[in-house]
């Protein structure tokens, strides 16, 4: 009998363990991308695209408009899949970072088209990044720290003349 990814995810399902494990060969995965590739090319591949402009939509990335159901409360399985993303960020060796979590929870959510966001703010002097999701315009957590702004594109054509 061939083990397909069909099976192994239906076995994974009814296998907490083995739910785990998949999500951290998903971590391990965004540990190599975060290495290798750009953040706007991991994001898009997790599909929760990084979203630079406070207007940006999940649209604008695919091109539908269609509703995602953010107002929707989370399924039994969803639930499941984000605790499990938290108990294996806890003993993940690099840490558990608010990007690597932003990413890992984007994957599991990826059917409610999430986006990225990176934002800073300066705290005591300090300059701080942090990431979060976001989807229909909402933030994933909204105890999230407050005062960060998102990161925006910057059009150079138009900033040329300006310094």
């Amino acid at each position: 009998m061939m083990i397909t990814g069909r099976r192994l995810r239906a076995f994974a399902r009814h296998n907490r363990p083995i739910g785990a494990l998949w999500i951290s060969c998903v971590l391990l995965a965004i540990e190599l991308g975060l290495r290798l590739l750009r953040l706007t090319t991991l994001a898009r591949a997790l599909r929760c695209p990084l979203a630079l402009d406070p207007e940006e939509s999940v649209a604008d990335f695919d091109g539908t408009s269609a509703p995602t159901g953010a107002n929707r409360p989370f399924s039994p399985r969803e639930l499941l899949r984000i605790a499990d993303t938290e108990r294996v960020l806890r003993h993940w060796p690099p840490g558990g970072t608010c990007l690597r979590r932003a990413l890992l929870v984007g994957w599991v959510l990826r059917r409610r088209r999430p986006v990225l966001r990176v934002g800073v703010a300066k705290i005591d002097g300090v300059v701080k990044a942090h990431a979060w999701l976001e989807i229909e315009g909402h933030p994933l957590n909204p105890l999230d720290p407050p005062g960060y702004q998102a990161l925006r594109s910057v059009d150079m054509a138009t900033t040329r003349g300006t310094s």
